[in-house]
């Protein structure tokens, strides 16, 4: 799984002139176009597919007496329906269980939700390099020290 990101920036209305746009990724394992309209500022516009994000810690989230941090994984998109499976958490490829905090489900207006999980990552831990993942369906996102540059 590989994710690309980008931003157009416009205004709105040449931006409504000028649709659809064609968004395409290319990687080594794979090529991926998405053709992309804007329905205009009034209209409510909720992903089919689930945006998974990994919030990594900063520096600073290890200067506290426990020297730890917490990592966060938010989905946000349409409500998830019952009996999804939560996110997972694996450090190094292995399954963790401890230190997990899911959270609740949260309307973010305009028809999304935002649901999450933390998980607590000690100094030695992400000093040591090792990769944290959440999973949430099919969408898998890493982070570690050496990923993020910190």
């Amino acid at each position: 799984t590989f994710l690309a990101a980008s931003r157009l920036g416009m205004a709105l209305e040449e931006g409504k002139s000028r649709q659809p746009f064609s968004c395409r990724a290319e990687h080594p394992r794979g090529v991926r176009s998405v053709r992309v309209s804007n329905p205009g500022s009034g209209a409510a516009l909720v992903p089919a597919v689930p945006v998974v994000t990994l919030h990594p810690p900063s520096r600073e989230d290890f200067q506290g007496p426990f020297r730890n941090a917490t990592l966060l994984c938010q989905i946000r998109g349409p409500r998830r329906p019952p009996g999804a499976a939560p996110i997972r958490w694996l450090k190094n490829g292995t399954p963790l269980r401890e230190g997990v905090t899911p959270e609740a489900t949260a309307p973010e207006g305009s028809g999304l939700f935002v649901t999450g999980s933390r998980v607590v990552v000690t100094e030695a831990e992400w000093d040591r390099g090792d990769v944290f993942t959440c999973q949430a369906d099919e969408e898998m996102r890493n982070t570690s020290k050496a990923m993020e540059c910190g």
